[in-house]
């Protein structure tokens, strides 16, 4: 569903970006840019002076999200 490129770079799905958007951007505010690239999601990079354990957790857990929600949709 999506890949790490780095400790502070995930390349995010479709599916998951609406909740790597609100999760990144209430913990980092504008330091976490998003570039949309065709084809493939949105690739979400952090600043260098943002926590790479704390970005991967809230990566982890809004995509986590993602997934279940997606599943309740399904049920």
């Amino acid at each position: 569903m999506c890949t790490y490129k780095g400790n502070r770079s995930v390349m995010v799905c479709d599916v998951a970006i609406g909740h790597v958007r609100r999760g990144m951007r209430a913990a980092f505010g504008d330091k976490v840019v998003y570039t949309t690239v065709e084809g493939q999601g949105t690739l979400v990079e952090a600043e260098g002076d943002v926590e790479a354990q704390r970005f991967t957790q809230l990566a982890q857990a809004a995509i986590a999200r993602a997934q279940a929600a997606q599943g309740d949709e399904r049920a």
